[in-house]
């Protein structure tokens, strides 16, 4: 059931970030029109740079895949992928790739079934995972990345591994900045979300992409088919499992996201990165 209190805790978080509820009000209606065609090469360049130059930093427009005036929506252009050789994957079978570009909020050990945030904030894997069988993972290491509006926001494998089901958990849109974190609003466990439970020849994994302000969708490229039911938990399991590589594109995300990467307590690793790091897809994070 939707908290009432968390239902404004949401809208007012929306109101400070845009400023007031013209501000907020403008920026709901660009996201509904996101994906409608901009019609000319100059407009698409003119308002692209407004958005990334203005309210956003400056895309690297080097990196992308396709010339900025290429991108036919803001939607096309936020969900872009990036050239190859801008994102050397790493390949040694005894570390653990970023699945996304972002900076680490928090990096560690997962302790009692526990995850604390720099912020204070406390969450138990079995919230993250909705339920599912998480009892593995106490012990295991954990890394939350926050993906800024100029980063890429496709997400990729970490490692090779065997993708055994997905669920895809119905909540709020509450703001995952790093200065918007309550405790008595947590938006990892509160935000609606989609937790890929894989395993590696390593161990088994889960990979939890968290909603921010302003998502309506997170697409799974594995599977083209899934499509969760709105406000309805829902589960899928493969059998057999989907096969994917280390550097696979597995999901994308639109506008605002968290994705935090656990492994099982048996996965003896240890982190190559520190929080408040800028990581990239294809870095290392973790090593055996």
């Amino acid at each position: 059931m939707r908290s009432w209190r968390t239902t404004i805790e949401q809208f007012r978080q929306a109101l400070r970030i845009h400023g007031g509820v013209l501000a907020l009000c403008v920026t709901a209606l660009a996201i509904k029109l996101s994906r409608i065609p901009i019609p000319t090469r100059r407009l698409r360049l003119r308002v692209f740079r407004t958005i990334y130059g203005k309210k956003y930093a400056p895309l690297d427009e080097s990196e992308a895949e396709f010339p900025l005036w290429a991108y036919r929506s803001f939607n096309a252009l936020f969900t872009r992928g990036l050239r190859p050789e801008s994102r050397p994957f790493s390949t040694a079978p005894t570390q653990f790739a970023s699945p996304c570009d972002g900076t680490v909020q928090d990096v560690g050990k997962v302790e009692r079934d526990k995850i604390v945030t720099v912020k204070g904030v406390e969450y138990s894997v079995g919230s993250l995972l909705a339920g599912a069988e998480h009892e593995t993972f106490d012990g295991g290491q954990f890394v939350i990345i926050f993906l800024s509006p100029t980063e890429c926001h496709r997400v990729f494998g970490p490692v090779d591994g065997q993708l055994g089901g997905i669920s895809h958990v119905p909540g709020y849109r509450l703001l995952v900045h790093p200065p918007f974190h309550k405790k008595e609003f947590p938006p990892y466990s509160l935000n609606e979300r989609v937790v890929l439970r894989f395993r590696s020849q390593h161990g088994a994994c889960a990979l939890i992409l968290v909603a921010g302000w302003g998502v309506g969708n997170i697409t799974l490229v594995v599977d083209h088919y899934y499509r969760p039911r709105g406000r309805c938990l829902t589960r899928k399991t493969y059998d057999p499992p989907l096969i994917f590589k280390r550097g696979d594109w597995i999901a994308t995300f639109e506008l605002g996201s968290t994705a935090i990467l656990i492994t099982e307590r048996s996965i003896r690793c240890a982190p190559c990165v520190g929080a408040n790091e800028k990581v990239n897809y294809g870095q290392p994070l973790f090593a055996l």
